[in-house]
C-alpha cells in the first residue's frame, strides 16, 4: 500500500512539474513578441481580432470592443492593409463577427468594409490561428487581444507558422478577470499539447 501511495506521489509531482513547465515555456515565449509601442513594428498582412463575446443588446461586451478598438488602430496606424474579425457565427440570433464588422461601421466611418474579412468559425484561439493561416493566407499579424490572453494567442500562431505579434487591448478594468485567468491557465496546457501533437503529426 505504501508502495503504491509512493508511485501516486510521485506520478503528481511530475504531472505538477510537467504543467508548471507547460504555463512556463508558453508564457515566455510568447511575451517577446508582446508589443506596447507599434511605432516599432514593421507593416504586417492583417490585424487579427480575436472574439470574446456579445451582449443579450446584440452591442460587443466589454472585453470585445476593446479587442475591436485597438486592432483598429493598428490598422489605423497603417501597420496592416487587412482586418480580420474572427468568433462564432453561430445563427441569425447570434452573430459575434457581424456585431464586431458593424461597431467599426459604427465607430469608424473613415475605413473602409471591403478591408474587413469576417471568420465566423474561429470558435477559439487554435481554430481562429490555423485558419488565418490556411484559410485566409495571413502570414504575419498583430493579434489584438487582453494581455493574459496574448501569450498563448502568440504561441499558437507562431508554432502554426504566423510570424505573430500581440498588442494589449486592456483599456479599462474588467469583471470577472479571475475567472478568465484560470480558465486560461487550462486552455495554455490543452492548446499546448494540440498544438505539438499535430506538429509530430505532419512531420512523421
Amino acid at each position: 500500500m505504501k508502495y503504491i501511495l509512493l508511485v501516486l506521489l510521485v506520478l503528481i509531482i511530475l504531472m505538477m512539474l510537467f504543467i508548471a513547465t507547460i504555463l512556463l515555456i508558453m508564457q515566455h515565449y510568447g511575451k517577446k513578441y508582446i508589443i506596447d509601442d507599434l511605432s516599432i513594428l514593421a507593416k504586417i498582412d492583417a490585424v487579427i481580432v480575436l472574439g470574446a463575446g456579445v451582449r443579450p443588446d446584440g452591442n460587443p461586451c466589454d472585453l470585445l470592443a476593446d479587442r475591436i478598438k485597438t486592432g483598429v488602430e493598428a490598422y489605423l496606424n497603417n501597420k496592416c492593409d487587412t482586418i480580420l474579425l474572427t468568433g462564432e457565427e453561430k445563427d441569425e440570433t447570434y452573430n459575434e463577427v457581424l456585431v464586431m464588422k458593424r461597431w467599426i461601421k459604427k465607430n469608424y466611418e473613415e475605413i473602409d468594409t471591403d478591408v474587413i474579412f469576417l471568420d465566423g468559425l474561429g470558435l477559439c484561439t487554435y481554430d481562429s490561428m490555423y485558419r488565418a493561416i490556411y484559410i485566409f493566407n495571413i502570414n504575419s499579424a498583430i493579434i489584438s487581444t487582453n494581455r493574459y490572453h496574448l501569450p498563448r494567442a502568440i504561441y499558437i500562431a507562431r508554432r502554426l507558422g504566423i510570424k505573430a505579434y500581440g498588442i494589449p487591448s486592456d483599456l479599462r478594468p474588467y469583471d470577472r478577470m479571475k475567472k478568465y485567468r484560470r480558465r486560461e491557465m487550462l486552455a495554455q496546457i490543452k492548446d499546448f499539447l494540440l498544438v505539438n501533437i499535430k506538429r509530430l503529426k505532419k512531420h512523421k
